[in-house]
């Protein structure tokens, strides 16, 4: 079941955390891997028998020749895993800069519309485009305006390009993850209070880990997952469901001091 033997996958920023989970899983279930990033993945491509690609998803150019030149390598594209990412620095909307809300759009907005645009054209009928936004394309992060409203944008973009391409056959569904533990998140300053937040507010208790998204990834790069498009799957360990036990209790406990 959800084999991906001799497809043609396409990942960007696949060199640590969820891409590179993809990457990994993808290459053991069959899949011819092109890796598309701008740091070097050689050794990592050599070990799963990739091709990296330096590609800097935010500049068309570089983003259509790695398309072209995996549609060369192997004659088409079956799927592509949108999956690179800017996560900027925490600013209030009255602080946060022109550049940083630039810098946001050109990598996870324009990023993907990079990516559909010049892999589509390379794609044949039964082709799967999975796009990696976040938790922040469904709810609002005070704090993170900018990074916030290129997400939505991204989701607003992958629903359009769903009904475009479902007359060719191809297509287009977007993961939602909340907190992933990858070295981005690790990382940061906040990264343990970060971890803590999310974790109480989630039913399960716990932040997500690359794999569980990886095997998102693999079910809808699969013919199993023909009639799933348009889609937005959310894998928040339940954090959007409601309050979570551990948040009840710690608001019941605050109001009975």
């Amino acid at each position: 079941m959800f084999s991906l033997h001799g497809k043609i996958t396409v990942i960007t920023g696949a060199s640590s955390g969820i891409g590179r989970a993809a990457a990994d899983r993808f290459a053991k279930a069959g899949s011819n891997i092109v890796i598309a990033c701008r740091r070097d993945v050689s050794d990592f491509a050599k070990t799963i028998g990739a091709r990296w690609i330096r590609t800097d998803v935010g500049i068309e150019r570089e983003v259509k020749a790695c398309m072209d030149q995996a549609a060369d390598l192997f004659g088409r594209i079956d799927v592509l895993i949108n999956n690179a990412g800017y996560w900027g620095c925490s600013a209030d909307l009255e602080e946060a800069s022109e550049d940083e809300f630039d810098r946001n759009f050109q990598i996870n907005a324009k990023g993907p519309f990079f990516g559909i645009k010049h892999a589509s054209r390379h794609m044949p009928r039964g082709s799967s485009i999975i796009t990696t936004t976040s938790l922040a394309s469904v709810i609002g992060l005070p704090g993170y305006g900018a990074y916030t409203a290129a997400k939505f944008a991204a989701s607003g973009l992958l629903k359009c390009a769903a009904m475009e391409l479902g007359p060719k056959g191809i297509r287009v569904n977007e993961i939602s993850p909340t907190s992933v533990d990858t070295p981005m998140l690790r990382n940061q300053d906040s990264a343990e209070a970060e971890i803590a937040m999310t974790s109480t507010a989630s039913a399960l208790g716990r932040i997500v880990q690359p794999e569980e998204v990886a095997a998102l990834m693999h079910f809808l790069a699969s013919d199993d997952c023909g009639a799933i498009s348009g889609q937005q799957i959310v894998v928040d360990c339940g954090q959007t469901a409601g309050c979570s036990v551990a948040s009840m209790n710690a608001w019941l406990g605050a109001s009975n001091a």
